[in-house]
């Protein structure tokens, strides 16, 4: 996979491999790409070298079928070669490149059979030290992009089989940690939807009793509230309303808490990428009706997202930060998406930062940077209303306050089943947000219906106005994002955010 997305980056699916190499004005880095391209299609084609050297031998009712001219293993360059030679080499290699199909070219008609362990152990080494190489090639600013590609696309593949991503979780062991915690939460997400809703249990270990939890803020802030834990100390409570005369409501939602509590209680150390809070928890505050879920917060204040940008106290962040910040939000988003799990509520208000930029002001060292709030650690929050992607029959409707109507698509908005393009269209409101720096509701109108907001407002009037302030790449982020179809495949929908979280890393401000 890791090949897969490094031909695609390098336009190698496309056919642009040479154009690509020669845009790079780099003569010692094309030559470097088509040397290692030359060794890993050896390895797997040189029939002799799969018997000797890597330990494979066919059962005998076929042959391997390579089409073509035998490849030739490309010189090492040496600097005592005229440059003409060298020159002429490169053509010669890059025409091979050009005109291998390396998809469709080989014909491999033999059952492989692992005839020596230790030998075959060489041959994965050898591909993995050809994958390493081709990804050095890319410049360091790209690396975190292409190592979350190769990492979401293997996830992706997967789909929702749990034996696949257990081979994933076993083969990525003690080599690439980040693709086996993800395949594990992704494991766990899928066990939690197996299981049918009769034959639920709640997590005793998860249920936080009320009297565990004093509430200093209650609910004042989109239904969040924050307290104290007596083991946990600092803690944010998101809550959502029940109807207690509505057992099966309050079934659906004792099921949706306690998977989520499994999912978010250490996701901070197993998928950091989503930049979300441990959960402790979630309780039942039966005096009021709601369920909330408990997580454990870094200080005892924060502030959202909303807050900072509406705040009239506060300056307008730096450019790079606000760049970062997007960027950040982008990744969190194409991460959760890998696990198939939707947010459902993505908005300005369901963003935190900790501690609160207003207590935090009152302690900085210069009256400049009291008013200039720090955004460098955003929190994806608002999980209470999420759910897994493709389970429709335990979506619970969103009665959370914080859930913005905003930010919603339009389809959505019309009952259109919740998926993933619906998410990115939320994030790039609050992309816009950020690139502007001024919240939605300042151009809103009550009688603008939802297609002329879209349409007429958003991406007519605002979304061309961030090219003065944020530069044309993150306006085209913006626009791409608020495009997206409700009709788009999981699939499609993942090459978009693809897109957008590469395009905010090229960004330089």
């Amino acid at each position: 996979m890791r090949l897969v997305v490094w031909g695609r980056d390098w336009g190698v699916a496309e056919g642009r491999l040479e154009a690509h190499l020669e845009s790079t004005r780099n003569p010692q880095l094309r030559s470097l790409a088509l040397q290692i391209l030359e060794e890993l299609h050896s390895a797997v084609t040189d029939f002799k070298k799969l018997k000797n050297r890597y330990g494979l031998v066919d059962e005998g009712r076929a042959s391997l079928e390579v089409t073509g001219s035998k490849p030739r293993k490309s010189p090492s360059p040496s600097r005592k070669r005229s440059k003409d030679d060298e020159s002429r080499d490169l053509n010669g290699a890059s025409r091979v490149t050009s005109e291998r199909n390396w998809g469709k070219e080989m014909g491999l008609r033999a059952r492989w059979v692992i005839a020596d362990k230790d030998k075959f152990i060489n041959l994965l080494r050898d591909l993995r030290d050809f994958n390493d190489g081709l990804e050095r090639l890319f410049p360091t600013s790209h690396l975190p992009s292409f190592q979350r590609a190769w990492t979401n696309q293997l996830l992706e593949s997967a789909q929702r089989d749990v034996t696949q991503l257990t081979l994933l979780e076993i083969a990525s062991d003690g080599v690439y940690p980040k693709l086996t915690t993800s395949a594990n939460l992704k494991k766990l997400r899928i066990n939690l939807d197996a299981k049918p809703q009769a034959s639920f249990k709640p997590t005793f270990a998860l249920k936080v009793p009320r009297a565990t939890l004093d509430l200093s803020g209650d609910g004042g802030d989109g239904g969040r509230s924050t307290g104290r834990h007596e083991s946990a100390g600092d803690v944010v409570i998101e809550w959502v309303d029940y109807d207690r005369d509505d057992v099966d409501e309050r079934v659906a939602h004792v099921r949706r808490l306690d998977d989520l509590a499994r999912m978010m209680h250490s996701a901070s150390d197993c998928h950091p990428d989503l930049h979300s809070i441990d959960c402790v928890g979630y309780v039942d505050d039966t005096s009021r009706c709601r369920y909330g879920l408990v997580y454990k917060a870094p200080s005892p204040s924060f502030s959202t997202l909303h807050e900072l940008i509406a705040s009239s106290d506060l300056k307008t962040p730096n450019l790079d930060d606000r760049v970062r910040l997007a960027h950040t939000l982008a990744v969190a988003l194409w991460s959760l998406h890998s696990l198939d799990w939707l947010h459902k509520s993505l908005c300005s208000s369901n963003i935190l930062f900790f501690p609160s930029a207003f207590s935090a002001s009152a302690h900085s060292s210069t009256a400049a940077g009291a008013l200039v709030p720090d955004i460098q650690c955003p929190y994806l929050t608002g999980f209470d209303a999420s759910r897994p992607d493709l389970d429709t029959a335990l979506s619970v409707a969103p009665r959370n306050p914080s859930i913005l109507t905003l930010h919603r698509h339009p389809a959505s908005l019309r009952g259109f089943p919740h998926c993933k393009p619906m998410d990115i269209y939320s994030l790039g409101l609050v992309l816009l947000e950020i690139g502007l720096w001024k919240v939605l509701q300042t151009y809103h109108k009550p009688h603008y219906s939802t297609g002329r907001w879209r349409d007429k407002v958003l991406r007519a009037a605002l979304v061309p106005g961030l090219g003065s302030k944020v530069g044309s790449r993150y306006r085209d982020v913006v626009d791409k994002c608020l495009a997206v179809s409700e009709e788009m495949t999981s699939a499609e929908a993942g090459k978009v955010i693809e897109d957008v979280v590469t395009a905010l890393e090229a960004i330089r401000t």
